[in-house]
């Protein structure tokens, strides 16, 4: 459906993306590109998005890259488009893709107390993100790839975000990409994890596979295991695995006196990205 080959992207003699290899191969799914500040995130989306038109390797679609929604809150001040009214904005959106259900952008505006009528550019941070949001969603394009969507939102807006999200998309199957630093918040609302670290693809699988992985255990030891991180809380070791880890190892645990349980995508993000 969108694929990449071994795409490189360079400003100057600095490496942005380096050899990505990346296949979305399932028409619909909500998809998590992690990784630090600098890494490329925002170059990858937007070189997906046709808006990079410069680089190394090779994008091929099953579809135009017209279906292909960029939704940003980090837009120029002097882009008169996204600076008056929120109507204005709609109708633009209208012109640009077919699928746009004004209707529902209404209602979404209503259900975040914003009134269509304000400018843009008077709004605050958190409710400029949540313009573009709600006007990205209501596009029902092949692919919507958000940019921070979270940018300036309170936690109630990003949960009722997020909700409304997943309503839409269980109503509207498609792609969906989130790149986002609140990784935490957003683990249950994602079917595929996309890592990056130092330029370079760490991490493409399904959530439910990366969780079975994430194991920690407390007090005992497993051999040939891959090991990301340990401590020791007082008199408690603690180790932290990504690795498949059997029936047969949390018996060989309970043995020894140890303990077995599952941490987070923040966690494992922190330990896999950190230098």
């Amino acid at each position: 459906m969108l694929n990449l080959e071994k795409v490189t992207k360079k400003y100057g003699r600095k490496v942005v993306l380096q050899n990505i290899d990346l296949d979305f191969k399932d028409q619909s799914g909500v998809y998590g590109l992690l990784g630090r500040n600098g890494v490329g995130k925002t170059t990858m989306m937007k070189i997906i998005n046709d808006m990079i038109a410069s680089y190394d390797g090779r994008i091929s679609t099953s579809f135009d890259l017209a279906h292909i929604v960029f939704v940003t809150s980090a837009v120029a001040d002097n882009n008169t488009i996204f600076q008056g009214k929120i109507t204005n904005l709609m109708r633009y959106y209208a012109s640009m893709y077919p699928n746009f259900d004004a209707d529902y952008a209404k209602n979404l505006l209503a259900r975040f107390n914003l009134n269509p009528k304000l400018k843009i550019k008077k709004l605050s941070t958190g409710n400029k993100t949540l313009v573009y949001n709600i006007l990205g969603l209501a596009t029902h394009e092949t692919v919507t790839v958000f940019d921070e969507p979270t940018n300036g939102l309170d936690s109630v807006n990003r949960q009722k975000f997020f909700d409304i999200m997943l309503e839409d998309y269980a109503q509207h199957p498609r792609l969906i990409v989130l790149s986002t630093h609140l990784i935490q918040e957003v683990e249950n609302y994602l079917t595929h994890v996309i890592m990056l670290k130092d330029t370079s693809l760490i991490m493409d699988d399904d959530i439910e596979e990366i969780q079975k992985r994430a194991v920690r255990i407390s007090n005992a030891t497993l051999p040939n295991k891959r090991v990301i991180h340990q401590r020791q809380l007082g008199s408690m070791t603690e180790t932290y695995l990504f690795d498949t880890v059997t029936e047969e190892d949390i018996q060989e645990v309970t043995g020894q006196g140890g303990k077995v349980d599952y941490y987070g995508l923040q966690t494992l993000f922190n330990y896999l990205v950190e230098d």
